[in-house]
This record gives structure tokens, sequence and C-alpha cells, in this order.
């Protein structure tokens, strides 16, 4: 059964003032609440909306990046409706002429379309207080949120299947991390989603964060929609709620459509006109993207898998291609792939480590040399990350063992495992492996697998 999925993405903007006002959005996770307010923001009668425009240049950055038509004329409107979480009672936004539209996306291999992208100002937060939202006791508002500046990514359904919602939804972060627009531990990403099956009507559902809700929400209204069919009835055209807690999607309201929404063009805003210095001095400052970088890292000989590890972890490049002035490309990817195991494992990043390019590579020119094994390169850096200061004396405890003390080791643990010998010479190649891995166990990881096996060997069939 085919089905048939777009996105509405808002993201948070990396500005300093909110989208119509000079109220400081900077630390407001730390403010208390409705202390980050003015008359323009909670829509006082006789104030006057001034548009922020590091918001708009940024906007152009985002638009120019999903290789989108940049609108050079644009104006704002009034989105009319009766939420409590807009003081005034409608939501300054565009509908008529957005910022750009007619982009793409590439993800694994596959295009999607981008119908728009536009800028609004984000609604009150919303607390509701009590068990889920659906059981709320009461509604909590907090207008420090309202009016900061968003930036709306809306896609073509051309997405079809939950996870292919969640890698669009990743690549498209990742694409804002690298344009320094967006910081995933600041700021929020927040995802209408637009699904419908073959024979049912589209449903929209509203507000929900996070990669893996987002494909949460669509597995399950997949599943709820082909239970109806199933049934012989047909979905109903609708706006639902995701509710992180049950799991499950509760129905708000009939779906509306665009004109119900009563747009007016916005009689405080001028209409938004743009130069083609403007627009060519915003494309000029683009830093590499993604695609670009996993291009480079395969035509210095990477493979595939560790091109594109590297490359879609901004942070993780950086430190990359910091290190090529000391080492080749083929000498650091698998010990960067090392470090990207031990940051996940941790669930940090790598600016929250404490991690230097100095401390790292003098870990790689040990390993190089031969002065500690691979093993203990990992066990090394798990430490590292976080207590820099244990490097010489790890170096120290972890130093490879080899030669005829190594040998001596050998021979012990033979001695002590004689029936895995005994295995081994009857034809039992695990037993090998298993001689091998007591001795790294013995020596606690100090020592090269290769060289163990080989001396195993040589003792065995000598």
């Amino acid at each position: 059964m085919k089905v048939k999925i777009g996105l509405e993405t808002h993201v948070q903007l990396a500005t300093k003032t909110k989208l119509f006002c000079s109220c400081s959005i900077e630390n407001l996770s730390e403010a208390e609440p409705n202390t980050r307010v003015c008359d323009i923001c909670l829509g006082f009668p006789g104030s006057k909306p001034v548009l922020n425009k590091k918001a708009v240049d940024i906007g152009i950055k985002i638009a120019l990046a999903l290789n989108c038509k940049i609108h050079r004329e644009f104006f704002f409107s009034r989105k009319s409706y009766f939420y409590p979480d807009m003081a005034k009672n409608f939501q300054i936004s565009q509908y008529e002429i957005p910022l750009a539209s007619n982009g793409y996306l590439i993800v694994n291999g596959k295009k999607i379309r981008i119908k728009r992208v536009h800028l609004e100002e984000d609604p009150a937060r919303i607390i509701h207080v009590g068990k889920s939202i659906t059981e709320a006791k009461y509604t909590l508002l907090d207008y420090n949120r309202s009016g900061i500046p968003l930036v709306e990514i809306v896609t073509e359904p051309d997405i079809e299947s939950p996870k292919e919602a969640r890698e669009y939804l990743k690549t498209l972060m990742l694409i804002l991390e690298y344009l320094g627009v967006f910081d995933p531990k600041e700021h929020l990403m927040k995802s209408d989603a637009n699904i419908s099956l073959e024979g049912g009507e589209r449903v929209e559902i509203k507000n929900i964060t996070g990669f893996r809700e987002v494909e949460n929400a669509l597995n399950f209204e997949i599943l709820r929609h082909k239970n109806l069919l199933k049934r012989g009835i047909k979905p109903e055209r609708e706006t639902r709620m995701w509710d992180p807690v049950t799991k499950t999607t509760k129905s708000l309201r009939k779906k509306e459509e665009e004109e119900e929404y009563g747009y007016i063009f916005e009689p405080d805003l001028v209409k938004i006109v743009l130069t083609e210095e403007q627009i060519n001095a915003i494309k000029q400052s683009l830093p590499e993207m993604p695609q670009e970088k996993f291009e480079k890292y395969l035509s210095m000989g990477l493979n595939k898998e560790i091109a594109f590890t590297i490359s879609s972890d901004l942070q993780l490049a950086i430190f990359f291609e910091s290190l090529l002035d000391e080492f080749s490309p083929n000498q650091i990817d698998s010990w960067i792939l090392v470090l990207k195991k031990i940051l996940n494992y941790n669930d940090v990043l790598l600016s929250e480590t404490k991690l230097k390019k100095e401390h790292f590579s003098l870990l790689v020119k040990k390993a190089l040399s031969g002065e500690i094994s691979d093993r203990a390169f990992e066990l090394i850096l798990r430490e590292v990350v976080f207590y820099p200061e244990k490097l010489e004396m790890l170096l120290k405890e972890y130093q490879k063992i080899s030669g005829e003390k190594l040998k001596e080791i050998v021979l012990k643990v033979i001695e002590n495992n004689k029936k895995a010998v005994e295995d081994y010479k009857s034809g039992e190649e695990k037993a090998l492996n298993y001689l091998v891995g007591q001795v790294m166990k013995e020596i606690k990881g100090k020592g090269d697998a290769k060289e163990i096996r080989k001396i195993i060997l040589e003792l065995l069939n000598g």
C-alpha cells in the first residue's frame, strides 16, 4: 500500500533577538517564564513589528543550501486563528510569496523536493500539567518563546516511509549545522507530518519533536490507517496530535483549508526587496557542505563508509582535517572511527569532551610506531577523551609487550590451556582464536593479535 509523506519542519534560528522585536532569546531556557516579553511580541494595541535582518540573511543561507529559488521580492502576512499560544490571535508568517521555493535535498541518493522555505514567528510555549498531554489537569503559557524567529521548510509528498522521513530530518539538521545556523543542543526543531495511504485522506500530525518521535508517530498513523481501510472506513482529513507518552495520536480538529486562516497582508511591515548583490554575497559565504566533504574524502582514498561517517559529523570532520598536516588520510581514518565509536557510546559531541588534537596525534604516532596495540589505542582513548591528564600514565601502562617477554606469556597460556591446544591440533580453528584471546586477556590488551597468533603457531607447529 503506497504511502505518501510530506514534512513541514520548523527550525529555530540562531539570532540574538526575536523576529520582530529586540527581546533577547540568548540562554532563553534559563529565563523565568514570561520575563523576555514586550508590547510587540505580546501584540499590544499600537505596537509595531520591526523585521530582524539577521533572520532574513539566515533564511536566505538555508534556502540556498537547499537549492531553492530565492524570491527577490516577498512580504509577510497575518495568519489568523484563535489559539491560546498567540496573544494577538494571529501569527506573522508568509503565505502568498515565501522567501524561497522549488528546491531539493538529496537523501541517500534520492531527491526530496522542497516546496517552500519561509520565515515566521514562534508561538508561546504551552505547558500541559498532568500524566500526559491528553490527560492534562491544566495548562500554562510561557510567552518567552513567542516571537522567536523560525524558518519553515516544507517538502513535497516525496517521502515514502517513516524511516526515510527520519533520514531526511537527519540530513537537514546536518546541513543546518554545517551552515552554523542551528545548534541541536540549544535550538528546537519541530515537524508537522502529513501522511496519506492509498485510498485514504491526508492527515496532519502536529508539533512532533525529535527524529525518533517523527518516525514513531508516522508508524502509528500507518497502522491506524491500515486498520481503518481494512474495516472499509476511509480515513478522514484531520489534524491530530502526537502524544510521546502514550505513543498514540489523538484527533484535534477537522483539517482547516489554508483559506480558513484568513491570510491578509501584514500592514505594519513593508515589502522586502532583495538585491542580486545581497544574495550573491550570502551565496559566496556558504561553507563546504556535507556532500562536498564526502566527495572530497573519497578523492583522498577513504572508502565510502568512512567518508560518510566523518562528513556526517561536522566537528569530527574539522578534527580530521586538522590532523592532515601531520598524517595522510589513510593513516588516521581507522583511528577517527574509533573516536566516533567512543563518542556515540557516551552520547556526547566532540566539543563536550576534553580531547585536543595533540592528545590524539600522540596516540596515533604511538600506534603507528608499534609502541601500543590497536586495542590499547582504544582503551587509552576511552579515558583520554574525558581525562587527558592521564595520557602519559596510560601510555606507560599500556606499553606494548612483544619479543621474548610476550613469548613467555604465550608459553604460560599454552601450558594452562591444554584442552584448547588439543582441540586446535585436531583441526578446530576456533581453539586458536581462543588461545589468542587468553593471551590478550593475560596482557590486558598490551599486545598485537597478529604477533600473538604467529608465536602460538610457531610454538604449536614447531
